[in-house]
């Protein structure tokens, strides 16, 4: 497996145990607040159910107080309406009612076992109340069937002004249950898609975070891969040089220029990967003092004269008849960023061409420009243009460009607090901007 495909993979694992991390944590909470809220929707089926129960219990109690007769009519309609089972007991003697529906247990099986609860908290059907006045009833309380079913019960004692009644009273919680299983899977079933869905997102957020460190990884292997491209011509000029010395001593003149020219090339390579290297590490810092910018474009012009002047172009410097106001930073790094856009100026400007430094005030920002009379950028090339090892015109290749310089000075303007941009750029030249704040 090839160190590209090693990295591949441990990222790969990496984005696994991140995503499963953060669903895991993530879905714990989730499965904890779920639990919470589906004890709390049964608390209240539960209160619900005992609510809509004990209204059934009053209200039969009141109509066996208000009257002295009940129907068997409206004792099946009130079991119907409710799916109830109603056993009454006058004086300890059964009202014979039949029911209006069947549970799928025994009637008569419910109703025992219901009158046994009874008893044993304290509510016995066949016994008369301890008081003649008011009504005693057992909490409601539940009777399993033999088939699942189930069922809310409550016995009570109904004193009468010439003895006493008795009611044993079931409510079918079948469909209850039922409609709690289903809350309960319904749940689970949120659960569940909370789940993969938080799989899923984390899967995306995770790729999201690790996308910076693939990116970081990506650019160090081209970074690298760039970097041992460029040394490998100087290189191969320095070695054939050096061994055409020992065949042709009477060319030592012209091949140790070639050697000094390559490692002064190669020299200026290290520099500007040392330089990003620090950039990329946080180690780089500038100094910061006040800057005059009309000196620093009148000096780094003066730099730039001779070599425009040997190219045939001409190199013009624009500053306001007022002195432009001071700035703060580091003079070096800020005539560097200036040197490499009238590098570039100079290379890709034709002879008889113009290449203008200028500087500005434009509100609290200070504006230096250097535009030349180019062929421009092509709209393929100008977002790659402040890329590390881009060059537009592949023919350069070897003449001193190594596609680092944009690179650099935009990082050095950064660090300034300021910004380097392409302004404008036509096939009849380029500017480019560089705001410092003033």
């Amino acid at each position: 497996m090839s160190g590209a495909a090693r990295r591949q993979e441990a990222l790969l694992r990496l984005r696994r145990r991140l995503t499963l991390l953060a669903a895991g944590l993530t879905g714990a909470v989730l499965l904890v607040m779920a639990l919470v809220a589906l004890s709390i929707a049964e608390e209240q089926l539960r209160v619900s159910r005992e609510s809509a129960f004990q209204s059934n219990i009053n209200a039969i109690v009141a109509k066996i107080q208000a009257d002295r007769i009940i129907s068997t009519e409206w004792l099946a309609q009130t079991e119907a309406t409710d799916r109830l089972i109603i056993a009454l007991w006058d004086g300890g003697a059964p009202l014979r009612f039949s029911g209006a529906w069947t549970p799928e247990t025994g009637r008569e099986t419910l109703i025992q076992r219901a009158r046994e609860e009874g008893t044993v908290r304290g509510v016995d059907v066949d016994a008369r109340p301890l008081s003649v006045i008011e009504t005693t009833s057992t909490p409601p309380f539940e009777v399993a069937g033999d088939h699942g079913d189930r069922y809310l019960a409550a016995v009570v004692l109904i004193p009468a002004h010439d003895g006493w009644q008795s009611l044993v009273l079931l409510r079918d919680m079948t469909g209850a249950e039922r409609q709690v299983l289903l809350l309960r899977a319904a749940f689970a079933g949120l659960v569940v898609l909370g789940v993969a869905a938080l799989l899923g997102l984390c899967w995306v957020l995770a790729g999201r975070a690790m996308a910076p460190v693939e990116a970081s990884q990506r650019r160090q292997a081209e970074f690298v891969a760039a970097a041992s491209h460029e040394l490998r011509a100087p290189l191969a000029v320095i070695r054939t040089s050096a061994s055409a010395l020992r065949v042709e001593p009477e060319r030592v003149n012209t091949l140790t220029d070639g050697i000094e020219r390559e490692c002064a090339r190669m020299a200026r390579l290290v520099e500007d990967l040392l330089s990003l290297a620090g950039m990329d590490a946080g180690t780089w810092s500038i100094r910061r003092e006040r800057v005059d910018l009309d000196t620093l474009l009148l000096e780094t012009a003066e730099d730039f004269y001779p070599i425009a002047r040997r190219k045939g172009q001409t190199l013009a410097l624009e500053v306001p008849d007022e002195p432009l106001p001071a700035v703060t930073g580091d003079p070096q790094r800020l005539r560097q960023i200036l040197s490499v856009l009238l590098d570039n100026a100079c290379s890709y400007t034709p002879e008889g061409g113009t290449i203008t430094l200028s500087g500005t005030v434009e509100g609290r920002w200070a504006c230096l420009r250097t535009a030349d009379t180019g062929p421009g950028i092509g709209p393929e090339h100008l977002p790659h243009i402040f890329d590390r090892f881009y060059r537009a015109d592949t023919a350069r290749t070897g003449k001193g460009h190594f596609g680092l310089g944009l690179s650099i000075a935009r990082e050095l303007a950064r660090l300034h607090g300021g910004e380097l941009s392409v302004e404008r750029t036509t096939p009849q030249g380029t500017v480019f901007l560089l705001r410092l704040r003033l």
